[in-house]
C-alpha cells in the first residue's frame, strides 16, 4: 500500500513545493477572508454599519492586499533588513491594536463568517510564507496570529468546537514544518557560505613529523589560491541527492502541466509563454538554493576548485535533463525511431530547457562567464548530439523512396530549429554543437536531392502497364504519393525539383499514350492522369510551392486533351450529319449519311462504354459537351429528314434524340476491381 501511496504523495508534494500554487491559492484565501469578515458580526461591532467611506476604504485596502499576495514579486525591490524589520513592527502593532479594540467591541458569540475569516487569513498567511522571493519577516507570527484567533473564536461559539480550532492549527503547522523540511536542512549543511569541508592528502615531505593522518580538514581561508598539485579534493557544493530530486521534479510537474497538450498532440505548438519566458527555471528553483549554489560556487571558482565545481554542477543539471526526458515520454528516442517523439523533444529542448538552462547557467556562474559556458556545453552537449544522431541515422541512410516523407519532416524540422541551435550555442565551447546541426542539415538535404534522383529513375524505368482502358498509370500514382510530403514540408527550395519531376512524368506519360492503337483512348489516358496529378497537388498543397499558375496550366492540359479526343473520336460521326446544299441528291445521301452515323455512332459507344474515367466530375464534363454537340447536330439532322421523306422516314431513323442522350451517359462506363483503388 505504501509503494502504491508513495507516487501520488510525491506529486501532491511536488505540487505544494511550487510557488505558484500558493501564489494563487493566498490570493483566494485572501479573497475569501475579505468577504467573510466583511459580512460578520465582528465587523459590524467593531466598526459599526457600512457607509459610502467605509466600503471604499475597505475596498482599496483589500485590492492592495490580494494584489500585494498576487505578485510577491513587486515587493522585491523593497526587500532589506531595514524593510523587513519595519514590516514586522507594522504587523505587530497592527494586530495588537486590532486585538485589543476586538476584545474590547466583542458582544455575544462570533458567527460563521468571523471563523471563516480568520480560517481564511491564516492560509494566506501560509501562502506568502511559501512564496519563496516574497519573504516579509511577519509571516510566521502572522500565521501563529490568525490560527490562535480561530481558536478563540470557536472556543466562544462552543467551548468544545475549540477542539477544532486546534486541529486546523496543528495541519496547518504540520503542513508548514513539512515543506520547509528541504530548506532547512540546506541551511544546516551550509550554515556558513565560506566554509566547505575539503579532504585533502598531502604530500609527506610537505607535513610536519608530528601529523600521522592523511586526511583533515581545514576551512579555506577567503582569499584566492591555487590547490597544490599534491592535493586532491572532495568538496560538495550541492545539496542532498533527495532535495536535488525535489527540485527537478517540482520543475518537472511544472513543465508537465503546461505541455500536457502539446504532447498528447491535442495542440500542435508549445505555448508561446513557455518559449518566451527563460526565467522559470530560475523561478521556480527555491530562490535560497539559487543563491546558496552562487555564492558556494563564486567561493570555488576563485579558490582554485574550478573543475570540481563544474563537475558537480553539470551531474546535477544532467539529472534534471534526464527526469525531463523521463517524465515528459520524451526519452530513448534514438531506440524507438518515433519521428513525431523527436520532434516533440527537439522542440521542448532548443525552445524551452536549453534557454532556461543557458540563464540558470549564467546567474549560478555570474562574474565567470567562460566558466557558465563550459558548464552549459557539458550538460547540453550529450543530450543535443543524441538528437542529432537521430537526424543523422536519415541522412545516412539508403535513399528509399518510402523514407522520403520521413526526411523531409526531420529536416524541415531541423530547419526551422536552427535560427534556436544559433541563439542557444553562441560560446567558443558549444559552437561545435551548432556547427554539427549545420552539417546534419546539409547531409538531409542531399539526401533529399538523392531520392529526387530515385525518383527521376523510377520515372525513366517504368514499363507497368495500365489495368484499365485509359485509366491512371501506376507511376503517376506512385510519383504523387511520394511528393505528397513536400507540401507538408513546404519549403520553397523543392519547387524547381518538383517541377522537374512532374514535368518529367508528363513526358513520359504522352510517350506511353502513342502507345495506344486509338488516338482518341491515349488522349483520355492524358486526361485521367493530368486530371490526377492536378487533384493530387491541391490535396497534398503542392500548390504552396508551385504556385497557382501552375496549377491552372494542368487544368489548361485537361481541356486542351478533352479537345483533342473529341476531334479525333467524334469529328467524323458528326461529319456524317452535315447536310447538302444539293436538293436533288438529298433523300440518298441523307439516307446513307444516316445509316453511316448509325454504324460509327454503335462502334463508338460500344468501345467508349468500356473506357474509364478516374474523376466522375471529368466524366460527367464530357458527356455533357457531347450531348450537347450531338444533340443539337444530330436533332436538325433528323428534323431535315423527316421533312424530306416524310412518313417513309422512320423506316431508316435508329436512334431518337432523347435516344442518344441517353447512349452518351454510358460512356467511360468502365467499372472494374481497379476503381476503388485507383480512387484512392
Amino acid at each position: 500500500m505504501n509503494r502504491m501511496l508513495r507516487p501520488l504523495l510525491n506529486q501532491i508534494h511536488s505540487y505544494l513545493m511550487q510557488p505558484r500554487i500558493w501564489r494563487l491559492l493566498g490570493f483566494a484565501s485572501t479573497l475569501i477572508g475579505f468577504i467573510c469578515y466583511a459580512l460578520s458580526s465582528s465587523f459590524y461591532q467593531l466598526f459599526g454599519s457600512w457607509t459610502l467611506f467605509k466600503i471604499v476604504a475597505y475596498s482599496i485596502f483589500s485590492i492592495i492586499i490580494c494584489l500585494t499576495i498576487l505578485f510577491p514579486k513587486l515587493w522585491q525591490q523593497l526587500r532589506g533588513l531595514n524593510f523587513e524589520a519595519h514590516m514586522a513592527f507594522f504587523v505587530l502593532t497592527i494586530t495588537s491594536v486590532y486585538s485589543y479594540f476586538s476584545d474590547k467591541a466583542m458582544k455575544g458569540k462570533p458567527d460563521a463568517y468571523s471563523v471563516t475569516s480568520y480560517a481564511a487569513f491564516a492560509v494566506t498567511s501560509l501562502s506568502l510564507q511559501r512564496q519563496s522571493k516574497s519573504h516579509f519577516g511577519f509571516e510566521v507570527d502572522l500565521l501563529y496570529f490568525f490560527l490562535g484567533c480561530v481558536i478563540v473564536q470557536f472556543m466562544k461559539i462552543e467551548l468544545w468546537l475549540g477542539f477544532v480550532g486546534i486541529g486546523f492549527s496543528y495541519s496547518l503547522i504540520i503542513l508548514r514544518s513539512c515543506l520547509d523540511a528541504p530548506a532547512k536542512n540546506r541551511n544546516q549543511r551550509f550554515q556558513d557560505k565560506h566554509h566547505l569541508v575539503v579532504q585533502v592528502n598531502m604530500n609527506p615531505l610537505q607535513v610536519n613529523n608530528n601529523i600521522n593522518s592523511n586526511l583533515v580538514s581545514s576551512n579555506i581561508p577567503q582569499k584566492a589560491q591555487q590547490p597544490d598539485e599534491h592535493v586532491a579534493v572532495e568538496a560538495n557544493i550541492l545539496p542532498s541527492m533527495e532535495e536535488r530530486r525535489w527540485a527537478n521534479l517540482a520543475v518537472v510537474n511544472m513543465l508537465k502541466c503546461n505541455l500536457n497538450k502539446y504532447i498528447q498532440d491535442k495542440v500542435h505548438r508549445i505555448p508561446e509563454i513557455l518559449i518566451n519566458d527563460h526565467n522559470f527555471l530560475i523561478d521556480e528553483l527555491p530562490s535560497q538554493l539559487v543563491s546558496d549554489l552562487h555564492e558556494k560556487v563564486k567561493f570555488m571558482v576563485r579558490t582554485g576548485f574550478e573543475k570540481e565545481c563544474v563537475d558537480q554542477y553539470c551531474t546535477w543539471r544532467r539529472e534534471f535533463l534526464d527526469l525531463a526526458g523521463k517524465e515528459l515520454s520524451i526519452q530513448e528516442i534514438e531506440e524507438k525511431r518515433r519521428i513525431k517523439t523527436w520532434i516533440k523533444v527537439s522542440n521542448v529542448s532548443l525552445k524551452i530547457l536549453f534557454p532556461n538552462e543557458r540563464r540558470l547557467c549564467d546567474r549560478i556562474f555570474l562574474g565567470f562567464p567562460s566558466v557558465a559556458d563550459c558548464s552549459f556545453a557539458q550538460i547540453c552537449g550529450e543530450f543535443t548530439t543524441n538528437l542529432l544522431d537521430f537526424a543523422n541515422g536519415f541522412a545516412n541512410g539508403s535513399h528509399m523512396l518510402n523514407l522520403l516523407p520521413s526526411v523531409l519532416q526531420v529536416f524541415g524540422v531541423l530547419h526551422e530549429l536552427i535560427p534556436e541551435f544559433e541563439s542557444v550555442f553562441l560560446d567558443q565551447f558549444s559552437v561545435s554543437l551548432r556547427s554539427e546541426a549545420a552539417t546534419t542539415g546539409r547531409r538531409l538535404r542531399k539526401a533529399i536531392n538523392g531520392m529526387f534522383m530515385q525518383l527521376e529513375k523510377l520515372i525513366n524505368c517504368d514499363t507497368s502497364q495500365v489495368a484499365c482502358p485509359g485509366g491512371i498509370c501506376p507511376v503517376t500514382v506512385e510519383v504523387m504519393n511520394h511528393l505528397s510530403a513536400v507540401g507538408e514540408f513546404g519549403s520553397s527550395w523543392l519547387s524547381a525539383e518538383v517541377t522537374r519531376i512532374i514535368a518529367l512524368l508528363e513526358s513520359h506519360l504522352e510517350a506511353k499514350s502513342k502507345d495506344y492503337s486509338n488516338p482518341a483512348l491515349g488522349f483520355v489516358f492524358l486526361m485521367n492522369n493530368e486530371r490526377y496529378i492536378e487533384k493530387k497537388a491541391k490535396q497534398y498543397q503542392l500548390d504552396k510551392i508551385l504556385g497557382n499558375h501552375w496549377i491552372r496550366q494542368r487544368a489548361a492540359k485537361v481541356r486542351e486533351n478533352s479537345e483533342h479526343y473529341r476531334r479525333s473520336s467524334w469529328e467524323v460521326v458528326l461529319g456524317f450529319l452535315k447536310l447538302s446544299t444539293e436538293q436533288i441528291e438529298e433523300a440518298e445521301s441523307m439516307k446513307k449519311k444516316l445509316n453511316l452515323f448509325n454504324l460509327r455512332f454503335k462502334e463508338i459507344w460500344m468501345d467508349q462504354s468500356a473506357w474509364f474515367m478516374h474523376d466522375e466530375e471529368l466524366r460527367e464534363e464530357m458527356i455533357a459537351s457531347l450531348r450537347k454537340i450531338l444533340s443539337r447536330t444530330y436533332g436538325l439532322f433528323i428534323w431535315s429528314f423527316n421533312n424530306l421523306l416524310g412518313k417513309d422516314a422512320h423506316e431508316c431513323i435508329r436512334y431518337s434524340v432523347l435516344d442518344i442522350e441517353d447512349l452518351l451517359k454510358d460512356l467511360f462506363g468502365w467499372r472494374g476491381e481497379q476503381l476503388a483503388e485507383m480512387k484512392d
